[in-house]
């Protein structure tokens, strides 16, 4: 799982607080998180061998992800966007799902549900 690396106040990194704990104390705290999910700063490498893709980042930041994710997912590779929000473009809206499509060449379904992460 890729995570946006940030220090937290105590000095840590979230993403060794994540890997030691299992819980996300920043943005999920109190939920734990399976055993087998791994937090990694780095995002071509969190990708590198996914067949399947979930999109949970703020949408703002969404097409510099895919920007950086072009050339580095596998072929095969399907996405799934939980991302609320549009991005909105010189020709008009474009919903996330779009994006992730047209950006990375891949099929891309949408689940929407709860409107904040502790929901």
């Amino acid at each position: 799982m890729w995570v946006f690396e940030e220090t937290l106040p105590n000095g840590e990194k979230l993403t060794d607080v994540i890997n030691k704990t299992n819980e996300n104390v920043k943005y999920l705290p109190g939920v734990k998180l399976g055993k087998n999910v791994v937090a990694d700063p780095n995002l071509e490498g969190a990708v590198k061998d996914a067949n399947m893709l979930v999109f949970v980042s703020p949408h703002q930041f969404m097409e510099g992800i895919c920007k950086r994710l072009v050339g580095k997912i596998r072929t095969d590779a399907e996405g799934i966007s939980l991302v609320k929000g549009m991005e909105v473009k010189k020709e008009g809206p474009c919903l996330i799902s779009t994006l992730i499509s047209n950006e990375l060449r891949i099929n891309c379904s949408v689940l929407m549900g709860a409107n904040i992460a502790n929901e």
